[in-house]
């Protein structure tokens, strides 16, 4: 470094290092430099491998449980993750496995009730009409056992067809079909259809049905077919020479239809299973041998897609199934 006057330069300093010390002071530095770049780095992999392995165990779990549900696995669900987005994610995809579950067990229970009913009709037809035709049964009672084989043929027919409404009803647009129409109309429509099994049984009606038009919001087609069969029901139990009652109220901006009959209570721990598919008590399997169990399930299937109810009381001999409509000029929400 210089030294200077005003005129001039009077000197110089000069500062000698060894270039030695230097030399290993820069290479302590890069080692330790190169050290902890390499901590750092291997830190930041671990880290970002441990971050990536937890986001992704969900993913990997979710897909798990897929592949146990294409197997046919339905048992299978997600961990909790807590609130956040993969929680509600986890929440959400365990709801669905509850949804696919009962399907499923629906669908089992369905095709053995299926299998069940069918398999009696077609048993008969067989043994019967294998009698007839090895000689097992006698020239002279042939036609008493061709009747029977007639009637369980029908019975069979019968119960494809409720199989296919049921199938029908799972697949169609109530909310896209729903239109004004008169209840009561139906109503009147349904007891001249009954006219012959009413007769048939001895039983009189009283009719509590509105002379003006009632306008209710729905599938009209769909609410006849519950009208239908909750007087089909109430006619095959009623006790004979009773009265039949078909009545139409207006109450709360909802029309209210009953259907009552005079016969055996039902016992109350029995009223809530009525609606399930192919259930028959022990009374009516004695008394209905021609019924399928599918009426009164259908008429609930078509009640919620409408979003409406239906409610039983049995009392003393009397049954009433009443259920609810909405008036078409009401504007009362929806529950």
């Amino acid at each position: 470094m210089p030294i200077e006057s005003d005129i001039w330069t009077v000197g110089a300093v000069f500062a000698v290092t060894e270039t030695g010390r230097l030399t290993t002071m820069w290479r302590a530095f890069f080692a330790m430099f190169l050290m902890t770049s390499v901590i750092v780095l291997l830190l930041s992999f671990v880290a970002s491998a441990w971050v990536s392995m937890r986001q992704s165990r969900p993913i990997r779990e979710m897909a798990a449980a897929t592949r146990a549900f294409a197997e046919g696995n339905f048992d299978t669900r997600m961990h909790d993750y807590g609130a956040g987005e993969i929680g509600e994610l986890a929440s959400a995809f365990n709801a669905m496995a509850d949804s696919l579950q009962e399907t499923e067990r629906q669908r089992r229970e369905f095709i053995a009730n299926i299998s069940h009913e069918l398999k009696t009709p077609m048993t008969s037809i067989a043994g019967y009409t294998d009698g007839i035709l090895d000689g097992t049964i006698p020239p002279e009672k042939e036609k008493e056992y061709l009747h029977i084989i007639s009637d369980e043929s029908r019975r069979l027919s019968r119960l494809v067809r409720r199989m296919l409404e049921v199938s029908q009803l799972q697949s169609r647009d109530v909310m896209r079909s729903k239109a004004p129409f008169d209840v009561c109309e139906s109503m009147r429509r349904v007891l001249i259809s009954m006219e012959k099994k009413i007769t048939d049984r001895g039983l009189d009606v009283e009719a509590d049905i509105p002379d003006e038009p009632v306008t209710v919001l729905g599938d009209n087609d769909l609410i006849t077919q519950v009208i239908y069969n909750l007087l089909e029901n109430a006619t095959k139990f009623a006790r004979a020479g009773s009265t039949l009652y078909l009545g139409l109220a207006v109450t709360n901006g909802r029309a209210v239809v009953s259907v009552r009959n005079e016969g055996d209570t039902i016992p109350a721990e029995e009223i809530p299973l009525l609606f399930e598919r192919f259930h028959k008590s022990d009374k009516s399997r004695s008394e209905d041998k021609d019924g399928v169990g599918l009426g009164l399930y259908i008429v609930k299937t078509i009640l919620e897609q409408h979003h409406e109810h239906i409610a039983v009381t049995s009392e003393n001999g009397l049954t009433t199934f009443a259920f609810t409509l909405s008036l078409a000029n009401s504007l009362a929400p929806q529950p």
